[in-house]
């Protein structure tokens, strides 16, 4: 079975699900996501760490850091 003949039973299987179904598969994405991180999520959170390390004042001017590398590895 495919991913759309797949994707195309879930959506039947639900249509019909009665509620305790439904709680059921719906813990099962929380859980997945909570514990594998998408993406988005990962993103979000570094970006937020990011934010905070900046308003702390804990980040440098990236020019200053790319001037330090290119005088490093190019002798510039």
């Amino acid at each position: 079975m495919g991913l759309p003949e797949l994707k195309n039973k879930i959506q039947q299987q639900v249509e019909s699900a009665d509620e305790k179904i439904l709680k059921i598969v719906s813990s099962v994405f929380d859980n997945y996501y909570k514990d594998e991180g998408t993406t988005d999520g990962i993103i979000n959170e570094l970006l937020e760490i990011s934010e905070n390390d900046y308003k702390e004042g804990l980040t440098e001017p990236y020019t200053k850091i790319l001037k330090e590398s290119k005088a490093i590895y190019f002798g510039k």
